[in-house]
C-alpha cells in the first residue's frame, strides 16, 4: 500500500555519513545482510529470535548516550494573527483589504517527497481575527490542472486541499484539523500521533478557482475548540498543503522526519490570540429515527415463510454543555447509535482471532483521543447498545481528561477481550476514566481506570444458573521524548475479573477471580534516513480487558522493525524504502508461537506511481504442532490519471489451513488478493470498487479447500455539498449472500442531517438470488446551539 504523506517515513537525501549512525545500527545492518542472504526460511526464524531482544537491549543503552548528548531545540517559526478592521465575509475570495494588511506566511517547503526543497507551486496564508472566530485566507497557484472532487464531508485527502493544524494549548501534543479543497468540501478532525477524521464541529470556509490559483477562506469559532486561558505557551500552528498533481506536499513549518515526536512539536507559534478563551457553548441535539423491517426463512421444500413486519421508533437526547472553557460534559439519554453507513465487509484471513470495525458513532468520537493510550486498551465497539451515559472531556489544570459512564443493554462479542468467556456481552455498565500530564517538550505521563459489570447472564458451562461478573483494569503509561533522535513509550495495566456463578447443586462451583497484567517497553531512533523501532510486550495467562482488545494472552511479543529512506538525484525514480517489518511471539515456556519476517522495499515513482514488493516467512504453532511456511507479496498503485485511480495488493505461497484437528491442519498453498478501483467520470460522482480474493488449496493448482470472493461497489453522486445519494451492494461469495444498500443523506452542518435508505438481503436459493431481509428507515436530528 502507498504510504500516507502525513505519516510518510523519514524524506532524507541518500548521502548520509556513516559515522553518525551509532554502532548499535551497523551491527544491526550486518546481522539483516546476514538474514537477507540467509539459505532457508529456518535460518531466518532462527536469527530473529537470536536478534531481537539483544538488539533492543543496545538501542535502549544508546538512548543514554543520546539523552546526555542532547542539543537544544531550535527557535520556532513564528505567525501573528492581526485583528481585522471589518466584519470578514465567508466567500473564498480574499477582496477584503484586511488581508492586504495582514502578515503573509509564504516560506512553504517540501515534506514529501524532497525534504525541504521548494514546492513546484507557490502557496501563501494569512491570519486574521474576526470577532470571536481566527480566519485563514489562504491563496494556492494552480499551474496543472487541479485535482479535486465535490465529494462528501471529510472525504478529500486523496485530492488536492489544504489543512490548518492549531494547538490551542501550545504543547505541541493535540492539535485540530480544519481543512479545505477547491470546491469548498471541508475537512475537520484531530491530530495526535496519527490524523483522526471522524471528529466534526460546526465552521465555515468556502473556495474559488480563479487563472492559475484557487483561494480559499476557514473561518474557526473559538467555542469548537476547548481549551484553557491563556497561559505561558502560544498557540501552535502548522499548515499542509496536498499538491496531487505533482505527488507533493508542502507544509508551513517544515516537518522534518529526522526529528522524534510528534509533528506539533515542530509547529510554528501563533500570536495575537492571547485574550482569547475556548468554547462555553450549550448545545442541545434531539433526533427521531424509524424503520420498517421485514424478513422471511426459506423453508424446504414448500418455500418461504411469511414476511415478518417489525416497526421501530425511537428518540434520543443529546446535551452539551462546557463546564470550563476547557472542559466539556455530554449528557446522553437513549443516545443514537443507529448505523447509517454500513460496515464494509472483511474475510477473515486468519481465522483465529475476531475482526474488528472502526468506531463509527457520534457519542464515542467527540473527544474519543482523550482515552488513547500506547496499548489499545480501550475499544469502544464493546458498548453495543446504551440507553443512557455521561461522558467528560477536556482539561482540568495540567492534565487532558476523559471520563465516560454508561449503562449498556448488552450484545457485543467479548472474543479477543483475553481470556475468559467470549460469547456475548449482558447487559450492565461500563466506566472509563483516562489523565494524561504532558511535560517537556513532547513527553507524557498517564493513567486509565475502568471497569465493566455485567447483570445475569447465562454460563454455557452452568446452565441452569444464572452469573454476574465484573472485569477492572488499572494501567500506567509514559512517553518520553529523550533528544531530537529518540522517544521511549512504556505501559503497564492491571486487570481483575470476578465470576459469581450463583448456587448450582450439580456443580458446586465456587465463585472465581483472576488477576492478570500487561507490560509494554519500546524505543523508537529518527534519523535524516533510518528509522527503527524496537518493543517488547507481556501478555500474563489471566490478563482480560473487556473494554479493550487483546489478541492473545500467556505470551511475549517482540518487535522490531525498521527502515532507510534513498532518493535518486535524478529520473522517474522518486524514493527507494528498504524496509522490514519483523515480530516473534512466544509463550512464557520460551515455545515460539509465531513469527513474521517481512523484508519489503517501498518504490515511489514521480507520476503518483508505487510499488512494494516484499517476503514473509512465518513459524507459528498451532494445535499440537509448529509449522513453517513462506510466501512473496506485492503491491502496486497508480493515482497519476485521475478518473480511475487503481492500487492491487496480492500474497501468493504457502499458508497454513487450520483446521480443527491436527490431521485436518497442513501447510499449502494460499492467494490473498485485494483490487481497489476509484472511478471518477465528474466532480460529483464517484464509485469505489473493492474485491477481495482468498483461496487456499493443498497445492498451487489442485486440491482447493476455500475460495472466498467478497467485492463492494460504494458509488456516490453528490449533487450539492449539502445533498448526496449513495448505493453500496456488497457480496459475500463465501455464503453467497448480498448486501444493498442506498441511502440519500442531506447534512446542513454536522449534527443536522437528514438520513433516508433502504438496506435489503439476498441469499442464492434454488439456483438464484431471493430477497431475505428488507429495511426502509429515516432518521433526522437537528444541532442547537445556546
Amino acid at each position: 500500500m502507498r504510504p500516507t504523506p502525513l505519516r510518510a517515513r523519514s524524506r532524507a537525501r541518500p548521502h548520509i555519513a556513516l559515522a553518525r549512525v551509532p554502532r548499535a545500527f551497523h551491527a544491526l545492518a550486518g546481522l539483516a545482510l546476514r538474514a537477507a542472504l540467509a539459505p532457508s526460511a529456518l535460518a531466518l526464524l532462527a536469527l530473529a529470535r537470536r536478534v531481537v531482544m539483544p538488539t533492543a537491549l543496545a538501542l535502549l543503552a544508546v538512548t543514554v548516550q543520546c539523552a546526555i548528548a542532547r542539543a537544544d531545540p531550535a527557535p520556532r517559526a513564528t505567525a501573528a494573527a492581526v485583528e481585522s478592521a471589518a466584519p470578514l465575509k465567508i466567500d473564498g475570495a480574499l477582496d477584503e483589504p484586511a488581508w492586504r494588511s495582514a502578515p503573509e506566511i509564504a516560506a512553504f517547503q517540501l515534506m514529501a517527497p524532497r525534504e525541504g526543497q521548494a514546492p513546484d507551486e507557490s502557496t501563501s496564508v494569512r491570519v486574521l481575527v474576526d470577532g470571536d472566530r481566527v480566519v485563514f485566507g489562504i491563496w494556492c497557484e494552480a499551474r496543472r490542472p487541479l485535482r479535486a472532487s465535490l465529494a462528501p464531508r471529510d472525504e478529500i485527502t486523496d485530492g488536492d486541499h489544504i489543512a490548518v493544524h492549531l494547538d490551542p494549548e501550545g504543547d505541541g501534543q493535540r492539535a485540530y484539523i480544519f481543512g479545505i479543497n477547491p470546491y469548498s468540501v471541508e475537512l475537520d478532525g484531530i491530530l495526535t500521533e496519527d490524523p483522526d477524521f471522524k471528529w466534526d464541529a460546526v465552521w465555515d470556509g468556502a473556495a474559488r478557482v480563479e487563472d492559475g490559483a484557487w483561494t480559499a477562506e476557514i473561518a474557526v469559532p473559538f467555542k469548537v475548540m476547548r481549551f484553557p486561558p491563556h497561559g505561558a505557551r502560544p498557540w501552535r500552528v502548522w499548515i499542509r498543503r496536498e499538491i496531487t498533481a505533482w505527488n507533493e506536499v508542502a507544509v508551513w513549518p517544515l516537518y522534518r522526519f529526522s526529528e522524534a515526536g510528534r509533528i506539533m512539536l515542530q509547529a510554528a507559534d501563533l500570536t495575537g490570540l492571547e485574550s482569547v478563551s475556548g468554547g462555553r457553548d450549550v448545545r442541545v441535539e434531539p433526533y427521531v429515527f424509524g424503520s420498517a423491517e421485514g424478513a422471511r426463512d426459506y423453508v424446504q421444500p414448500g418455500g418461504f415463510t411469511p414476511w415478518s413486519d417489525d416497526r421501530h421508533r425511537e428518540a434520543g437526547l443529546d446535551l452539551q454543555t462546557a463546564l470550563t472553557s476547557a472542559l466539556a460534559l455530554n449528557a446522553t439519554w437513549n443516545p443514537d447509535f443507529s448505523q447509517i453507513e454500513a460496515d464494509a465487509l472483511q474475510i477473515d484471513l486468519n481465522q483465529r482471532f475476531p475482526l474488528q470495525y472502526p468506531e463509527k458513532r457520534p457519542f464515542f468520537l467527540e473527544g474519543g483521543e482523550a482515552f488513547a493510550t500506547p496499548l489499545e486498551m480501550v475499544y469502544t465497539r464493546r458498548m453495543s447498545d446504551p440507553d443512557a451515559g455521561l461522558k467528560l472531556t477536556g482539561r482540568v489544570g495540567p492534565a487532558n481528561t476523559g471520563v465516560l459512564v454508561l449503562r449498556d443493554r448488552g450484545g457485543a462479542s467479548l472474543a479477543g477481550s483475553g481470556q475468559g468467556y467470549d460469547g456475548l456481552s449482558w447487559p450492565g455498565a461500563f466506566a472509563l476514566a483516562r489523565a494524561q500530564v504532558p511535560f517537556g517538550n513532547g513527553s507524557s505521563v498517564g493513567v486509565l481506570l475502568g471497569g465493566h459489570s455485567q447483570g445475569a447472564w447465562n454460563d454455557p458451562a452452568s446452565p441452569s444458573t444464572d452469573s454476574t461478573s465484573r472485569n477492572g483494569l488499572a494501567a500506567l503509561d509514559a512517553q518520553w521524548r529523550i533528544s531530537n533522535r529518540w522517544t521511549a513509550v512504556g505501559q503497564l495495566g492491571l486487570t481483575e475479573t470476578k465470576f459469581h456463578h450463583g448456587y448450582d447443586a450439580a456443580t458446586s462451583r465456587a465463585d472465581e477471580s483472576r488477576h492478570g497484567a500487561i507490560g509494554l517497553a519500546g524505543a523508537d531512533y529518527s534519523d535524516r534516513g533510518l528509522k527503527v523501532h524496537v518493543a517488547h510486550r507481556h501478555v500474563s495467562p489471566d490478563y482480560r480487558d473487556e473494554l479493550g482488545y487483546q489478541e492473545r494472552v500467556g505470551v511475549e511479543y517482540d518487535e522490531l522493525n525498521g527502515g532507510w529512506d534513498l532518493y535518486p538525484k535524478a529520473g522517474a525514480l522518486q524514493s527507494v524504502t528498504p524496509y522490514s517489518d519483523n515480530l516473534v511471539v512466544h509463550d512464557h515456556t520460551g515455545r515460539i508461537e509465531y513469527v513474521d519476517l517481512n523484508p519489503y522495499v517501498v518504490f515511489q515513482f514521480r507520476r503518483n506511481l508505487w510499488a512494494t514488493p516484499g517476503w514473509h516467512a512465518y513459524q507459528e504453532h498451532w494445535l499440537g504442532r509448529t509449522y513453517r511456511y513462506s510466501r512473496a507479496h506485492v503491491s502496486l498503485g497508480d493515482t497519476e490519471w485521475r478518473p480511475l485511480a487503481i492500487s492491487v495488493e496480492t500474497q501468493f505461497g504457502q499458508g497454513l489451513f487450520y483446521g480443527a484437528t491436527d490431521a485436518e491442519s497442513f501447510v499449502g498453498w494460499t492467494d490473498i488478493d485485494q483490487l481497489t478501483l476509484t472511478a471518477r467520470p465528474s466532480e460529483r460522482l464517484t464509485s469505489a470498487i473493492d474485491v477481495q480474493h482468498l483461496r487456499v488449496a493443498r497445492h498451487a493448482t489442485s486440491g482447493q479447500v476455500l475460495d472466498v470472493w467478497v467485492t463492494g461497489v460504494n458509488t456516490t453522486m453528490q449533487f450539492t455539498r449539502s445533498l448526496y445519494a449513495r448505493v453500496y451492494p456488497q457480496f459475500d461469495g463465501e455464503i453467497e449472500h448480498l448486501n444493498a444498500d442506498a441511502l440519500v443523506g442531506y447534512v446542513v452542518h454536522p449534527g443536522t442531517v437528514l438520513y433516508v435508505g433502504v438496506n435489503s438481503g439476498f441469499d442464492r436459493l434454488d439456483h438464484r438470488q431471493r430477497p431475505t431481509r428488507r429495511q426502509v428507515f429515516v432518521k433526522a436530528s437537528y444541532r442547537l446551539g445556546i
